[in-house]
């Protein structure tokens, strides 16, 4: 094996980061990348396989090959999943594939869960007159994803309707919004924002961030296949017409989920070249030679971006994330510096993103319940998040929290976090 950083293989259920410095030294422990949850496996799988959209092909970097295994790392589902209709698709673009149907046995993911007694308080919350919005927090706002896929078919044995129909037709604002991303699980939720920021005049450009930047290949793959499926036309041609020029071509590497993966060990002499190139395009010109930045920052994994800060910073005593600042610009500023502080803290990160929302004159509800429900999710990460957030700003982030927000949506979002 070559000689250079060690490769830790991260235990599942924890996360092993660096803590607050310039950057973390030698050594890189894994970063787990957030990811959906095991019932979406049989997706991800899938999705792994399917051809890339035509315009959206990224060439390999140059010095930086892919492991041989790195495509049969998902094994293929066993029953390949029905065609679209061809008729509603254009020929040059392949034929989109609806998901295969889920086979995981969601018991066996959660247990000890019996949905029966939250169906019937679901049912009591919002029968006759009035909606018992404390319930319907109660029983939804701790509810694992597997759990989520058993309470939602049996509420709709027993009701008759799905439960995100009764959910938005018994409430209404802030509460609704959170209580729905909730009832659509991770991966629901990440389609419905990715449509939403990309819905109507202008683009939310953070929540897009939150939903595209810093995933798996897996994750990216999966998230595009459903769009598709539901949306019926590629999230790629979607964020392509809503972007331009080069932050454009930015979220075009990315879509095409090529990243290097992250149990490739780190290479001492591939981040060498990138901490190089990265001062050739930024620093040590006049101008900048934003493509290259961003093949770079786009196509790299975690492990390796937190070397590359890490040898930035030595070399050149300033911060890579301080040199996205200085030398860029608009929504590609944003993207790169939030690729970057991803790999290199991730729950820091969350932390900042979360004071973002509340920050200045008004709270960015939308963008705030999207981001709570979205860390709530991976309940050890969330702890990190938190701690974070005291490190980072001195305060305690459910009473700030509390402080944004009041009445059952206040009440949510702390049950949320807490």
């Amino acid at each position: 094996m070559q000689q250079g950083y060690p490769y830790q293989q991260q235990q599942q259920g924890g996360y092993n980061y660096q803590p607050q410095q310039p950057y973390p030294p030698q050594g890189y422990p894994q970063q787990v990348q957030q990811g959906y949850p095991p019932q979406y496996a049989q997706q991800q799988a899938y999705y792994m396989q399917q051809p890339q959209q035509p315009g959206y092909q990224q060439q390999p970097q140059q010095g930086y090959q892919q492991h041989p295994g790195q495509q049969q790392f998902y094994p293929p589902p066993s029953h390949p999943p029905p065609s679209f209709n061809q008729a509603t698709h254009p020929s040059s673009v392949p034929t989109p594939q609806s998901a295969p149907p889920l086979q995981q046995d969601y018991h066996a993911q959660a247990p000890h869960y019996n949905p029966a007694p939250d169906v019937q308080d679901i049912i009591k919350a919002t029968k006759g007159f009035g909606t018992d919005e404390k319930t319907l927090i109660r029983v939804l706002a701790k509810k694992s994803p597997a759990e989520l896929e058993i309470l939602k078919p049996a509420f709709e044995n027993v009701r008759g309707k799905s439960l995100r129909h009764v959910i938005d037709k018994e409430t209404s604002g802030n509460l609704r919004d959170a209580l729905l991303q909730i009832v659509a699980g991770p991966l629901g939720a990440d389609v419905e924002n990715a449509h939403r920021a990309l819905d109507g005049a202008g683009t939310n450009e953070s929540m897009l961030d939150d939903v595209v930047l810093g995933r798996t290949n897996a994750d990216l793959n999966t998230l595009k296949g459903i769009y598709r499926q539901r949306h019926s036309r590629p999230l790629e041609k979607d964020i392509a017409d809503d972007l331009s020029m080069k932050t454009k071509t930015l979220f075009e590497i990315v879509l095409n989920a090529s990243r290097m993966e992250e149990w490739i060990p780190v290479d001492p002499n591939k981040v060498n070249n990138d901490v190089q190139d990265l001062y050739r395009a930024t620093q040590g010109r006049v101008g900048t030679d934003e493509l290259l930045v961003c093949s770079i920052l786009a196509s790299r994994s975690d492990a390796h971006l937190r070397a590359v800060a890490d040898q930035y910073y030595a070399r050149n005593n300033k911060k890579l994330v301080q040199v996205i600042d200085s030398e860029f610009s608009g929504h590609m500023k944003k993207a790169l510096a939030y690729i970057v502080k991803c790999a290199v803290n991730r729950p820091t990160c969350y932390a900042e993103m979360l004071e973002d929302c509340m920050a200045g004159l008004g709270t960015k509800d939308k963008l705030l319940i999207e981001r709570v429900v979205r860390y709530h999710w991976d309940p050890a990460m969330l702890v990190h998040v938190k701690q974070a957030y005291k490190n980072v700003y001195g305060k305690d982030l459910i009473s700030r929290v509390k402080g944004e927000t009041s009445g059952d949506y206040e009440r949510l979002m702390v049950a949320m976090l807490s």
